[in-house]
C-alpha cells in the first residue's frame, strides 16, 4: 500500500473524531439531525483548524441515507462513494486556481443541474478569499437564492477579505486554535497507530510548535518519525531547528547579566551548530515571553500556557532575578528583530547587534543618565535660590587652599600635629558617579537589589546620606529595599565607592525624607559647604547692595 501522510490518514471521517471546536459540532449534528440545512455556510479560522475536514464530514452527513446522531453512517452507498471519492454530488474547488469570472460562470451554469444520487449537491470552495471582485459579483445571486438541492460551504482564513454582500448571505462558523493538551492527545494516538515511541515532553513540543493547527502538528511528526522511531525533546528540537531550554535559560541569563562576551560566545556556538538565527530569534521571542508570564502569573503558568510543572518551576526560578520591564524591554528587540532579520544580507551580525543592544543598553543608559544630571542641576538651583533668600551666597571666587596664609604659621600648625589617615580614594568625583558605580556593583553581586534600585533614581545627597526615590508603579520595592538586610548591602556598597561611610534611604512619591524640623541658617550653610565646598562660601551678614 502506498504510504499516506499522516495528516491525510488522521483526517476524521465524522464529527466523533474532531478534535476541539465542540460548539461547531454541536450546532451542525443538531441541523443535520433536524434537517435544517442553510444553503451557504462561511468556515473560517487560521490553517489546520479544521474547516475542510468539516466540509467533508457536512456534505457526507447531509447526503448520508441512514445518519446515526447527526454522524454519516459510513456504509451507505452514498457514504462509500463520497470515502472513495466517487461521487459527483461533492465538488471541492480551490478559489486560489479558480479565481476569475470564467470560473465563477462556469460554477453558476453547474449548480442548475440536481445531484446524481445524494439529497444535496455540495460545493466546497477552499481559500474563497482570494477570488476575484468580478467572481464574487457574478455569484452574488446564485449564493442568495441558489436551487433548493444545492449547498455551499466556503472556507477561508482571511474573511476581513470577503465584500459584506457575501457575508451577508452565509451562516458563519468561526474555528479557533486547538489548545495544546487535545493536539497532543491526537498525536499520541497517531504515535501509537504509526508504531512509534515519544515521550510526553515531545508531544508537547510538537503541539506547541504547531500553534493550535493540528495539520502542521501531525506534519511535524511524520517529519520526526522520519528520523526514527524513537522521538524525544532533542529530535524535536533539531527537527524544528529551535534551541533547548537550558540554551535558551543560559543566553537569557547572559543577556540580563549584561555580560555581553557570555551572549557573543553563546551565538558563536549557535551558527557553529549549524542553527538558523531566524529560528533561534523565534525560540527566544518565546522563552522571554514565558519568563514575563512566569513574572506575573507565578506558578499559575502552568495551566495558562499549557506547560508541565517542572518546566513551570524552571521558569518561575529563572525569572526572579529580572525584573519585569527588563523582560519586556528585551522582548521588545527580539520581537523586532524576528521581522527585521528575514530582510537583512547577514542575519548573524542582527542577531548579535540585538544582543549586544540588551546587554549594553546605550540608549536608555544615556536617556537615564541625562534625565538623572538633569534633576540634579534643577535641584542644587533651588537650593542656590533657598540660600540666597537666608543671606548666604557663594564667593566670586574661592581662595585656593592655605592662600594669604604665612608659609611660618602654616609650618608651625603642622608640627606636633598627628600626620591624619589616609582616607579611601572614591571611584568617583560626584554623587551620580558613586551612585551609579554603587548600582553597577550591585547588578553584579546582588541581581535583584540592583534591578530594584533601576526602577527608581537618586533624588538627593544630604550629608552622607544617599535619597532613593521609586518610579511611578514600582512603589512596592520600597519596603524591599529599606528592608534591614538589603539596606545594609547598599550602604556597604556606596562607603566602597565613595570611599567613607554612608547611609541609605528609599522612598515613594508619598514620603519624603525624615525631617527635623526648620533648618537654621547654620544647618542651610552646612548643607551649601557639602555640595559646593566649604572654601568656596562666603557667609556675610546683610546682602551689599549692587552698583
Amino acid at each position: 500500500m502506498a504510504y499516506q501522510a499522516l495528516y491525510r490518514e488522521w483526517r476524521p471521517k465524522d464529527f466523533s473524531h474532531m478534535v476541539g471546536q465542540e460548539p461547531i459540532v454541536e450546532t451542525l449534528r443538531h441541523q443535520v439531525e433536524t434537517g435544517r440545512i442553510p444553503h451557504a455556510y462561511l468556515f473560517c479560522g487560521s490553517r489546520g483548524t479544521g474547516k475542510t475536514s468539516t466540509a467533508k464530514i457536512l456534505a457526507a452527513a447531509i447526503n448520508c441515507e441512514h445518519p446515526v446522531n447527526g454522524d454519516p453512517c459510513g456504509e451507505c452507498e452514498t457514504c462509500r462513494r463520497l470515502s472513495g471519492e466517487e461521487s459527483l454530488d461533492v465538488v471541492e474547488m480551490d478559489a486560489a486556481s479558480n479565481r476569475g469570472i470564467d470560473d465563477a460562470r462556469i460554477l453558476r451554469e453547474s449548480v442548475k443541474y440536481p445531484p446524481q444520487a445524494g439529497k444535496y449537491k455540495v460545493y466546497i470552495v477552499d481559500e474563497v478569499h482570494m477570488l476575484t471582485t468580478e467572481a464574487f459579483n457574478a455569484l452574488l445571486k446564485t449564493l442568495e437564492e441558489p436551487p433548493s438541492f444545492i449547498v455551499f460551504i466556503l472556507a477561508t482564513t482571511e474573511p476581513h477579505k470577503l465584500p459584506a454582500t457575501i457575508l451577508s448571505r452565509c451562516q458563519r462558523f468561526d474555528f479557533s486554535r486547538i489548545p495544546v493538551r487535545q493536539i497532543a492527545g491526537r498525536l499520541r494516538e497517531a504515535t501509537d497507530g504509526a508504531g512509534a515511541e515519544a515521550t510526553d515532553g515531545a508531544l508537547m513540543a510538537i503541539a506547541r510548535a504547531a500553534e493550535g493547527g493540528m495539520r502542521d502538528a501531525l506534519s511535524i511528526l511524520d517529519m520526526c518519525i522520519g528520523y526514527g522511531r524513537k522521538i524525544d525533546e532533542s529530535l524535536v528540537q533539531t527537527v524544528l531547528g529551535t534551541s533547548d531550554r537550558g540554551f535558551l535559560f543560559r543566553f537569557s541569563s547572559a543577556l540580563a547579566g549584561e555580560n555581553a562576551a557570555e551572549a557573543l560566545r553563546l551565538i558563536d556556538e549557535l551558527m557553529r551548530n549549524g542553527r538558523e538565527p531566524s529560528a533561534f530569534a523565534r525560540s527566544v521571542c518565546d522563552h522571554l515571553r514565558t519568563l514575563l508570564m512566569a513574572k506575573c502569573c507565578g506558578a499559575d503558568i502552568a495551566d495558562v500556557l499549557d506547560l508541565t510543572d517542572e518546566t513551570a518551576a524552571d521558569y518561575v526560578r529563572g525569572a526572579e532575578g529580572i525584573s519585569a520591564s527588563r523582560l519586556m524591554e528585551m522582548l521588545d528587540l527580539f520581537i523586532a528583530l524576528e521581522t527585521d532579520i528575514k530582510s537583512v544580507s547577514s542575519p548573524r551580525i542582527a542577531l548579535e547587534n540585538v544582543a549586544l543592544k540588551c546587554c549594553l543598553r546605550t540608549a536608555p543608559v544615556d536617556t537615564l543618565a541625562l534625565n538623572d544630571r538633569i534633576a540634579e542641576l534643577e535641584n542644587r538651583i533651588s537650593q542656590l535660590q533657598e540660600l540666597l533668600k537666608k543671606g548666604v551666597r557663594p564667593a566670586s571666587e574661592p581662595k585656593a587652599e592655605g592662600e594669604g596664609e604665612k608659609p611660618s604659621a602654616k609650618k608651625a600648625s603642622a608640627e606636633g600635629q598627628p600626620k591624619p589617615a589616609a582616607k579611601k580614594k572614591p571611584v568617583a568625583a560626584d554623587d551620580q558617579g558613586i551612585w551609579a558605580e554603587t548600582v553597577k556593583q550591585l547588578l553584579r553581586t546582588e541581581p535583584m537589589i540592583g534591578s530594584f534600585l533601576r526602577s527608581g533614581q537618586l533624588v538627593g545627597v544630604k550629608g552622607a546620606e544617599y535619597r532613593w526615590q521609586a518610579n511611578p508603579g514600582f512603589e512596592m520595592t520600597v519596603p524591599q529595599l529599606n528592608s534591614p538586610d538589603r539596606k545594609s548591602k547598599i550602604e556597604a556598597a556606596l562607603s566602597e565607592a565613595a570611599g567613607s561611610p554612608c547611609t541609605f534611604a528609599a522612598l515613594d512619591r508619598n514620603t519624603q525624607a525624615p525631617d527635623t524640623g526648620e533648618e537654621s541658617d547654620d544647618d542651610y550653610t552646612e548643607e551649601l559647604a557639602d555640595t559646593f565646598g566649604r572654601a568656596a562660601l562666603q557667609v556675610v551678614e546683610d546682602i551689599p547692595p549692587q552698583g
